[in-house]
Order: structure tokens, then C-alpha cells, then sequence
């Protein structure tokens, strides 16, 4: 017997990843709005300054965005056409 869970089914994955993905993504938002205003993912969200300087809330924020993209487009790969 395992001391371990067995991983969680492919269609639960995906859910936490797209969950884990917009919770990231609504922080990153939230940044950009303090540091460029409203329009500030519309001005800057492609730019260098919507990753935000180093140790910065905002690179922080776009990291953990970045991360959860990555995961989020692995898992889905995974779990093929849906």
C-alpha cells in the first residue's frame, strides 16, 4: 500500500491549472492596474514594463503568471482534444 494518493484524474489537472491560471492572471492584472492605470495591461501588457522590475510586486506577479501559463498549456496538452 502506497503512502502516497494516486494523481488526480487528467480532467481534475486541467481544472486546478486553468483555476491556478486565473487566479495568477487577475493578480498580475490587479499590478499592472496600480503601477499603469486602468488601460495598463492594454499599454504595457506586451511590453517590458508589463513584467515589472526586479523584486517588484508586479514581477512577482507576472512571474507566477508566466509559471501558471506554462502548467496550464502542459496539462492540456496532456489531456488531449477535448
Amino acid at each position: 500500500m502506497s503512502a502516497y494518493p494516486p494523481p488526480p484524474a487528467e480532467p481534475d489537472r486541467l481544472r486546478i491549472t486553468e483555476a491556478a491560471l486565473a487566479a495568477a492572471d487577475r493578480s498580475w492584472r490587479a499590478e499592472m492596474h496600480r503601477n499603469f492605470g486602468p488601460d495598463g495591461v492594454l499599454v504595457h501588457g506586451y511590453s517590458p514594463e508589463g513584467q515589472g522590475g526586479l523584486g517588484t510586486a508586479l514581477r512577482r506577479s507576472y512571474e507566477a503568471r508566466r509559471v501558471a501559463v506554462a502548467l496550464w498549456r502542459h496539462e492540456r496538452r496532456r489531456a488531449g482534444p477535448v
